[in-house]
């Protein structure tokens, strides 16, 4: 299939129609910059021929232009099977197949919408499609010839069952027989029955793998009555074992029943010996702590006695140290006074420095702002000045007509219009030569004007330009001449036109000719310079003194006059004896008030020297003082406190004492009296209760023994007689019979996987010896065009699997994948298989015809010597192929011999 005639509206970057026609057998360079669209040119061929019309999935629905809802229309004029047609296809909305057929006058309709999209895609080869848009693997023969710019790009394009039948019948290798197929269908659908294609796996669900799972599930199931059988046994033997220990146990608990019985008297008795304990334990404790209470108020009160003595005796010594610290405190008072009133003098002196040095600076600050205002001063009449010289040659400018250097260009372009025409009027009129003999009057009339010309002998005059005119030659006759030149009458109305339309402009200008134009506006010119150099020269000078105009200015210098003015009346003085009053220098000024700020911050620490020393021994007074009053204070409370305890008690401290010793001796009576009691008692370990608590936990031990026993006897009962109710001997027999009679089957099953296997390996073998009769010729061909490329030496040649799913280079170190070689001999490689492929379709088999082999920037990774190798293969290719090559380097391929090239860009232009 060739392409003639392809045009594209509303796809993608195509908003507007682009149309290329005049397509055939030879090569074709479309060339246009990245991103304007050669790639989508080509998906949009695909599209066409591949895609149905009615879909409208996601990857359909970015066809459309950027943010529009225009639908993607494609038409195309292609050639196959020695018929022409045309396809024209819409998608989206309104979508639609139309198919034609030429009958040698015209297109005549063959079949359209879904009918029009099989016929196309049977015209390829290209397999039925799934949902959505066609991936690349359906393209057909595209699929194998065109090398565009896909994710797939860099991957020998693999084979389908209708690919692979038209390469076999091109290549001449006969398809296999009715038999043969049936044949192998059988043996595939025989090896289907056990094994998957793919993998090799066994199949789900098959009967091989169910007949082994039955196998695995009889032989668990003969394994658990086996366990139930041996289990069952082993039950019987439980039962009889439990029995006798049933009987053990039941003299056992008898036993532990008679002495507990012989233990109740002597629980009863110890019991009322432990009652007796408690209670003279009781009073014991209770004479304890009545003991212990009075010996704590006892120890409470002598040392609160201790207390009181320490407090008065610390006041004491605090009297003392209260006289030193009164005459010390008066001494710091008198040091501080004689601080405070040296400070006091000190900081008078540095008033009046102060006070010195800010009238100084405020004459400082006057004088400043007098010489502040002077220079504004000047700066005013300067920018009054240049003010004024700004404004005068802007009153110059508004009173000049306006007249633009435009203006003067465009006067001046149809001045040389009007010359042109002229001289068009001159080559379209006629020519008049006239050489005289001897000396003439002559007169020439031409377009209603008379010119008189004096010719000398041998001189020669010429009139051109006109297309009727006459010319009289005195004592000689009249020559009248005419042209008839049709287009003189138009070239006289284009200079008659052009020449008033000059008139009419210069006269709205008020001047003659184009000189004194020019000459106008090089002096309204002059006039603009002159003004915008003022105005550059008071932007300058207002930018200079910092302010945006003159009246700013002139505000400035008034608010400096105020200033000045309010300065010279703080200080009393007149602005003439500001200008000539003497005054102390500000330095001198500042260093005599730094001298006394230093003289006073040293009086100042002095001072608070003394009042911290003063503050510090008032300190130390009083805290003495307020120590001394705690002393007695403490003192006094804690006495009271003690009388007020013994009198609540009613004795004397002597008395507490007698009585502690008295509370002593009771306590002693009473814990003797309970050790005799606690003698009486037996062990803990040798009690009767204890005893009691032992038999009683025994004989539960055995009481749970003997249930449990109970219970084992009666569940193993009941699993005998279950397994007596199922028929367990019975089941055993039937699943040993059921499991022989299964692993036969699976046996038999087995054999016939490894034969269907045995022989599916055989009939692979021989069909990939049938296979490589066809790819060998094929390789052949890639081989003698990749060694032209690549130069001769280089012994690689490529490796194809019968069905193009592996591509290997052979090397004199084995066979590598192509993957592995660089990008460069890769492209190389794809671009030799297009061509190869191409040559193949078009040239052998019972039905070859040109093929369209696309190249889209198929040669981006190549050195120089090999791409031009690579077009002499492309150039010789033309002959029998249509090779579409889309770049964006055009002068790549300008070498081509019968080249036919297509600028995109432009027809996109043209179009819009």
């Amino acid at each position: 299939m060739i392409l003639r005639r392809l045009r594209v509206q509303h796809f993608r970057c195509f908003r507007n129609p682009v149309d290329l026609s005049g397509l055939g057998t030879g090569v074709h360079v479309i060339h246009a910059p990245n991103e304007t669209g050669k790639s989508s040119l080509i998906l949009a061929v695909a599209r066409a021929l591949f895609d149905r019309y009615s879909t409208k999935d996601r990857e359909i629905q970015q066809l459309r232009p950027w943010q529009t809802t225009l639908s993607p229309r494609i038409t195309l004029e292609f050639e196959t099977a020695g018929k022409r047609y045309r396809l024209e296809k819409v998608f989206l909305d309104d979508a639609s197949s139309m198919l034609e057929e030429w009958t040698g006058t015209r297109f005549e309709r063959l079949a359209d919408s879904q009918q029009a999209d099989e016929l196309v895609r049977g015209f390829l080869s290209s397999s039925v499609p799934g949902s959505g848009a066609t991936k690349v693997g359906h393209w057909g023969l595209a699929r194998l010839l065109w090398l565009n710019q896909f994710a797939e790009r860099q991957e020998v394009p693999q084979l389908d069952t209708p690919l692979k039948a038209r390469l076999l019948e091109t290549v001449g290798v006969a398809a296999l027989s009715d038999e043969e197929q049936a044949l192998l269908k059988s043996v595939e659908a025989a090896y289907g029955q056990f094994y998957t294609p793919k993998k090799g796996k066994l199949v789900a669900g098959g009967d091989l793998l169910q007949v082994e799972e039955r196998v695995r599930a009889l032989e668990d199931e003969v394994a658990r009555l086996n366990q139930r059988k041996v289990e069952t046994a082993r039950l019987a033997d439980d039962i009889s074992d439990n029995q006798h220990s049933l009987t053990d146990l039941m003299e056992e608990q008898k036993d532990y029943e008679r002495q507990l019985t012989g233990l109740h008297e002597r629980i009863e008795e110890e019991t009322q010996l432990e009652r007796q304990v408690a209670l003279r334990e009781k009073d014991v404790e209770s004479q304890r702590q009545h003991r212990q209470n009075l010996d704590q108020k006892q120890r409470e009160l002598l040392a609160r006695e201790q207390k009181v003595k320490q407090h008065e005796a610390l006041a004491a010594q605090k009297e003392s140290a209260i006289q030193a610290a009164q005459e010390v405190c008066g001494r710091a008072e008198e040091g501080l006074r004689d601080a405070t009133e040296r400070l006091k003098a000190k900081q008078g002196e540095l008033e009046k420095a102060e006070l010195r040095l800010e009238r100084g600076r405020l004459l400082e600050d006057a004088r400043a702002l007098l010489e502040e205002q002077r220079r504004l001063e000047g700066l005013v009449k300067q920018g009054t000045r240049l003010a004024n010289a700004e404004e005068n040659s802007r009153r110059k400018t508004a009173a000049l007509k306006v007249l633009s250097e435009s203006d003067v260009k465009r006067m001046e372009d149809m001045q040389r219009k009007l010359e042109q025409a002229r001289a068009r009027l001159e080559v379209q009129g006629i020519e008049v030569v006239f050489k005289a003999e001897s000396t003439q009057n002559i007169e020439w009339e031409a377009e209603g004007h008379t010119s008189r010309h004096k010719v000398s002998k041998d001189d020669q005059k010429v009139f051109t330009g006109v297309s009727a005119a006459e010319l009289r030659i005195k004592g000689v006759g009249l020559l009248s001449v005419r042209t008839g030149a049709e287009e003189v009458g138009k070239l006289q109305a284009e200079v008659e036109k052009h020449r008033k339309e000059l008139a009419r402009r210069l006269h709205e200008q008020g001047v003659e000719d184009l000189a004194g134009l020019r000459k106008a506006w090089e002096s309204q010119q002059a006039l603009l310079h002159e003004q915008q150099k003022y105005e550059e020269a008071l932007s300058t000078f207002l930018e200079t003194a910092d302010v945006e105009s003159v009246e700013a200015l002139q505000e400035k210098l008034r608010e400096v006059q105020g200033e000045v003015g309010g300065r010279v009346a703080q200080l009393d003085l007149s602005v003439e004896g500001l200008a000539t009053y003497r005054f102390s220098d500000v330095a001198s000024l500042a260093d005599e008030v730094k001298v006394c700020k230093r003289e006073v911050k040293a009086r100042e620490k002095a001072r608070e020297e003394s009042e911290t020393a003063y503050r510090k021994v008032e300190r130390q007074l009083q805290v003495l003082t307020q120590e001394r009053k705690d002393a007695l204070g403490t003192a006094h409370t804690l006495r009271l406190e003690v009388q007020s305890q013994l009198g609540v008690m009613g004795m004397r401290l002597e008395q507490l004492g007698a009585e502690v010793e008295k509370a002593g001796t009771e306590l002693a009576r009473l814990e003797n009296m309970l050790q005799g009691l606690r003698a009486q008692l037996p062990r803990p370990e040798e009690r009767a209760a204890t005893r009691r608590q032992q038999l009683q936990e025994a004989q539960a031990r055995v009481a749970d023994r003997v249930k449990k026993t109970r219970e084992d006897i009666i569940r193993a009962e009941t699993l005998i007689g279950q397994a007596a109710a199922e028929g367990l001997y019975s089941q055993l027999c039937d699943a040993e019979e059921k499991l022989a009679l299964t692993k036969e089957r699976a046996q038999q099953l087995q054999t016939r996987a490894r034969a269907a296997e045995r022989l599916r390996s055989l009939a692979l073998a021989w069909q990939e010896q049938v296979s490589r009769t066809f790819v060998g010729p094929i390789e052949k061909e890639i081989h003698s065009r990749l060694e032209h490329i690549r130069g001769g030496g280089r012994p690689e040649h490529l490796v194809l699997n019968s069905e193009f799913s592996e591509a290997q280079m052979q090397t004199s170190a084995g066979l590598r994948p192509l993957d592995s070689f660089s990008w460069g001999t890769q492209e190389q490689t794809l671009v030799a298989l297009r061509l190869a492929l191409g040559s193949l379709l078009s040239t052998r088999g019972p039905r070859p015809e040109p093929q369209l082999v696309v190249l889209d920037d198929a040669l981006v990774n190549t050195d120089a010597a090999r791409h031009r190798r690579a077009l002499e293969l492309i150039e010789s290719a033309g002959d029998t192929l249509q090779v579409l090559i889309l770049t964006a380097f055009p002068e790549r391929y300008r070498t081509l011999r019968g080249l036919k090239e297509f600028d995109l860009k432009a027809l996109s232009h043209e179009s819009a």
